[in-house]
């Protein structure tokens, strides 16, 4: 994410971070994390050489992922200062990083766009902040708002990418991922993004769509792979690299079942079994309380393998949802008590298919 506005530069660091929102594994909602911010040039505001080095202090601490010293510093700035577009945008910044203040960072961004509208790098913040508080209408105009200003932004992309994966429009989803990717080919979340988009195509029969032929279903396992290991590559310290390590094996597991032949024990589709697997218990899973304040609804879609020794395994997140909804769901499935299906009265594995809906009442 390389891009100029105005006379501000900023430098490309986005990273990944399940704490605080995300496309979780299958669609871990994803916290972009804005760091290595540079700055140069002068700001559109006029303050004292004693405020600008205030202010600078407050970016300082920003890039060195200081962002509780930076905020503050920058809340004590704007105090004096209320007219520093800059300062407020990178307050926003700042406050991202705290789950209990991002209320409080899209006001900093909406203050930032008032004192200078086409603020490029402000909108599209604006537009992120808009993501983690589940607002995907004005999420999307935000960014593509600010995309209308800077057209090579892989920032404005994500969020638009984001937002059409959350609301079904995975080709959408896919395409503005691979736009990412030419843009930057370091931009670590557009392939997680690939990866995820290609990942909702699985929801359907598992070895046939449609008119998709074999070749092409077996295509879209390994770009789905490939992707997700390009971005565990340019991310190796991601806070959530064990649940998606699970989903790049689980990508690999279901690629090889489709090169080979599966073995004596499968795992094998329910027309291929004497009898299917059967359901003795199937925990559900809890709703989160930030999922609940943020009104998120939806259904978590998993596959997964019911193996003939009894137990739940190789979850691949098809379809998933924001604020570790997606991880409750696929605790619950760990959990699920059945009886093994059966070829010829011997024990197998089978794939299956999860769905958990979460609704509120």
């Amino acid at each position: 994410m390389n891009f100029a506005v105005n006379s501000v530069t900023y430098g490309t660091a986005a990273r990944l971070a399940t704490a605080a929102y995300v496309l979780s594994i299958g669609f871990l909602l994803v916290s972009i994390i804005f760091a290595n911010t540079i700055v140069s040039g002068q700001t559109t505001t006029a303050t004292s050489p004693a405020n600008v080095e205030g202010r600078q202090r407050g970016i300082e601490l920003y890039r060195q992922q200081k962002f509780a010293e930076a905020a503050k510093l920058l809340q004590k700035f704007l105090k004096k200062n209320r007219a520093d577009d800059e300062a407020w945008h990178y307050l926003g910044l700042s406050l991202l990083h705290n789950p209990k203040q991002i209320k409080e960072a899209s006001k900093a961004f909406e203050t930032a766009l008032k004192l200078r509208p086409n603020f490029a790098a402000a909108r599209i913040g604006l537009g992120y902040s808009l993501l983690l508080r589940n607002k995907l209408a004005d999420a999307i105009r935000e960014a593509q708002a600010g995309l209308s200003l800077e057209s090579k932004s892989a920032d404005a992309h994500f969020v638009i990418g984001v937002v059409r994966l959350r609301t079904g429009a995975r080709d959408e989803a896919l395409a503005q991922a691979e736009t990412i990717i030419k843009l930057d080919p370091q931009y670590a979340p557009g392939y997680l993004l690939k990866s995820q988009a290609l990942a909702t195509f699985f929801g359907e029969a598992l070895y046939s769509r449609g008119n998709e032929s074999g070749e092409e279903r077996k295509d879209r396992f390994k770009q789905a792979a490939d992707a997700l290991e390009k971005y565990l590559q340019l991310e190796p310290n991601s806070g959530d690299k064990q649940a998606l390590t699970e989903q790049l094996e689980s990508l690999r597991f279901y690629l090889a079942s489709r090169e080979t032949r599966r073995g004596h024990d499968g795992p094998f589709g329910g027309r291929d079994v004497t009898t299917k697997a059967r359901v003795i218990s199937k925990p559900e899973p809890s709703y989160t309380e930030s999922a609940r304040k943020a009104q998120v609804t939806g259904t978590v879609v998993l596959r997964a393998v019911f193996a003939s020794d009894g137990t739940v395994k190789h979850f691949l997140v098809v379809s998933g949802l924001p604020y570790g909804l997606t991880e409750e769901a696929v605790k619950a499935a760990r959990k699920i008590k059945f009886t093994p299906a059966t070829i010829d009265g011997r024990p197998v594995s089978m794939f299956i298919q999860l769905e958990y809906n979460f609704n509120l009442y």
